[in-house]
């Protein structure tokens, strides 16, 4: 297995982690502004149309993206991971310039909405293809255990950018109440335009070019042919991932509605609740991809799924006892927190598939992850909250928690992804103790 060197490999995790930092500023601006955006690009109607209408544009992000996952693993498993990044980068800013140029509802009527819908769309067609890039190159230019972290990282720098897009709309929101939102978009248009640039000095792994070489000479080489467990591990993945757009939609969606709606917070107000929500967020998205570097990545999915359930079982206690917007932000806590996802285990399910195909492989998990939840999260919190309440939506966390736990346990990771703990200079270990860690990766 071909690895860079020291220098380079830090100046391509650089590259890679401030790209998919930007993209992410750009992506998560529009959801952490739809409350401004909303009012603007959406005729007036009673708050059970507008409520509506906000889920159908958010749930819009989300249905191109099995096609983005074919169209841009197609290209980074045939072309290259390099170029498709770079691509992906380039597609998010020319998105997010349209938005900020956009006129409102009140200038060109139903073709604003449109347009504006258009362009959620292309941003999650082209998301998928950079997240999963990201974690593609990461996973292939770095060894186990430290791939484990690094190829978690990507995610850190997700939600990094997620934060950074809330400081900028609170600042900009509070500055200019009325035209902020489009000096936001045209700062993420401006940041994500230098990063596909930047990601142009990236070079192409090593483990890519090694496997597009077998192709070319034998169609039946090992690193081409996919594993007798690939549906199995496919479905895994869908469900690994499925909890993860949940907790989101409902820590910073579904929540801050609430906070709107029955403690009459102010967007500004709203905005800022849910900065310090994803601070927390990023810090302990950090600490839970570092403890790949002590512990195997599947042990940790696993406790982190069981203590989600027992969450899941006292959020509506919780929620029927809030009487304050501090209590939202308890529960906000509890969710970014405890939430389940697949950090610190994205190397190992990356690299569960073959080298030619693996683009296509875990962008396609991902993205039907996110298409399913995200729709079906935001519907059903408008309609199980409306009938149900905070219980029902409860009862339909725990029920996926457990899919979760499910999938976490039948997945069956590459015989060859195996965690060496003498591989961590801080910890030197005996051969008894490196010879259990081949033991539990295996198993």
């Amino acid at each position: 297995m071909c690895f860079m060197h020291d220098a380079r490999l830090k100046k391509s995790l650089a590259l890679i982690q401030l790209g998919t930092f930007l993209e992410y500023f750009d992506l998560v601006l529009y959801i952490h502004m739809a409350v401004i955006l909303n009012k603007i690009f959406f005729m007036d109607s009673d708050p059970y149309t507008a409520s509506l209408l906000a889920t159908l544009t958010f749930s819009s992000t989300y249905v191109l993206r099995p096609l983005g996952a074919l169209f841009f693993g197609y290209l980074g498993d045939h072309y290259g991971r390099k170029s498709t990044v770079v691509i992906t980068t380039l597609l998010m800013s020319l998105c997010s310039f349209t938005i900020a140029s956009l006129p409102g509802y009140a200038e060109i009527g139903i073709a604003s909405s449109i347009i504006l819908i258009i362009c959620r769309m292309l941003q999650g067609f082209s998301s998928v293809g950079e997240f999963i890039g990201a974690q593609v190159y990461i996973s292939e230019i770095t060894k186990p255990p430290r791939s484990y972290f690094y190829t978690s990282m990507v995610i850190v720098s997700a939600s990094l950018g997620g934060v950074f897009a809330l400081l900028i709309a609170n600042l900009l929101t509070f500055l200019n109440p009325v035209n902020g939102w489009r000096t936001a978009f045209y700062f993420g248009s401006a940041i994500a335009l230098v990063g596909s640039i930047a990601r142009n000095y990236l070079r192409e792994t090593p483990e890519f070019l090694k496997g597009r070489r077998e192709r070319n000479k034998d169609k039946n080489a090992p690193s081409i042919i996919a594993p007798k467990n690939y549906r199995k591990n496919l479905l895994c993945y869908v469900g690994i991932d499925c909890i993860g757009p949940m907790c989101f939609y409902l820590t910073f969606i579904y929540l801050g509605g609430i906070l709107g709606s029955q403690y009459g917070l102010d967007s500004y107000q709203i905005i800022r609740q849910n900065l310090y929500v994803a601070i927390i967020d990023a810090i302990f998205t950090f600490l839970w991809a570092r403890s790949a570097l002590r512990f195997y990545p599947f042990k940790v999915l696993k406790f982190r799924g069981s203590i989600f359930l027992c969450v899941g079982l006292v959020l509506p206690f919780l929620a029927s006892w809030s009487t304050s917007p501090l209590h939202i932000f308890m529960i906000q806590m509890l969710l970014v927190i405890f939430g389940p996802s697949s950090v610190p285990a994205d190397a190992l399910l990356i690299r569960s598939f073959p080298i030619i195909g693996r683009y296509t492989s875990a962008s396609l998990a991902y993205a039907l992850s996110r298409m399913i939840m995200y729709p079906l999260t935001s519907f059903g919190c408008f309609f199980v909250g409306q009938y149900f309440g905070f219980p029902g939506i409860a009862g339909v966390l725990c029920f996926f928690t457990c899919l979760y736990l499910v999938a976490v346990r039948n997945f069956q990771p590459a015989h060859c992804e195996i965690t060496f703990n003498a591989d961590i200079p801080e910890q030197k270990t005996s051969k008894k103790t490196a010879a259990q860690g081949v033991l539990r990766s295996s198993a």
